[in-house]
């Protein structure tokens, strides 16, 4: 009888351990940044700014776009850095709606 009972209780602990999901680390992902957000930004002093590239914020900054820049985004509130130096956001207004704008990033040595 006990014979029986420690077997079960192997098979049912085998079963278990075999039956058990793997742990696995939460994804590195951060939903809220920082992200590359490189591509998304064109030199104030580049003439394509205010042509084919007049979709992207603009960036006034010593390494201008060839550093990589990174955005963060949380609740509506977005902020950029770039060698780990913040940069100030101003919007400049690009119509006649609050919400028509383009952004011009500043870089702040400081």
């Amino acid at each position: 009888m006990l014979k029986r009972i420690l077997a079960g209780a192997g098979l049912t602990i085998g079963v278990t351990v075999l039956a058990a999901p793997t742990a696995s680390a939460a994804p590195d992902d951060n939903p809220f940044g920082p992200k590359d957000s490189t591509a998304s930004f064109v030199s104030a002093f580049d003439p394509a700014a205010y042509g084919s590239a007049s979709n992207k914020s603009l960036i006034i900054s010593p390494f201008g776009t060839s550093e990589q820049i990174d955005c963060s985004s949380f609740h509506g509130q977005s902020w950029c850095t770039q060698n780990g130096q913040s940069l100030s956001a101003i919007r400049i207004p690009a119509g006649s709606s609050e919400w028509d704008y383009r952004v011009l990033y500043v870089y702040n040595p400081f």
